[in-house]
């Protein structure tokens, strides 16, 4: 049984462990004790690491460690982080939101409608913020 109700994501992250162990990476799903991501690196469990999420300025930066691995086909692992501290989660889940309403202002500028982004961040958080937070449910 799992502890915390894991949400669906696709935001980019950046994971370091050690000086030899550096990818970019999508997380999968994020939760409140932690995160995945799948990676062709082979991280040992156990292992402090350091994430870095650049779609907002100034990046975010945090602190998790590696709970588990899981070999997955055709190449590569799919890796569980728990969170180093409890505030990790509200403080991804608030750079997530962020990265979101920039990409939703940057389609809107693909398509001719150019916005402030506070002008984008008002009018996402009007049409999908409830959405967003019903996730955590």
């Amino acid at each position: 049984m799992r502890n915390y109700i894991r949400h669906p994501t696709s935001i980019p992250i950046h994971v370091s462990a050690g000086t030899h162990n550096n990818a970019q990476v999508m997380v999968n799903n994020l939760s409140a004790g932690g995160l995945s991501f799948v990676t062709d690196i082979a991280v040992k469990v156990g292992s402090v690491v350091d994430l870095m999420i650049s779609c907002v300025t100034p990046d975010y930066q945090g602190e998790g460690v590696i709970v588990w691995r899981r070999s997955q086909e055709p190449k590569g692992f799919e890796v569980g982080v728990r969170f180093a501290n409890d505030d990790e989660y509200f403080r991804v889940r608030m750079v997530e939101q962020v990265c979101q309403i920039e990409e939703y202002r940057q389609q809107l500028a693909d398509v001719g409608r150019n916005l402030t982004t506070e002008e984008a961040a008002l009018e996402w958080i009007n049409r999908f913020a409830a959405d967003f937070d019903s996730a955590d449910a």
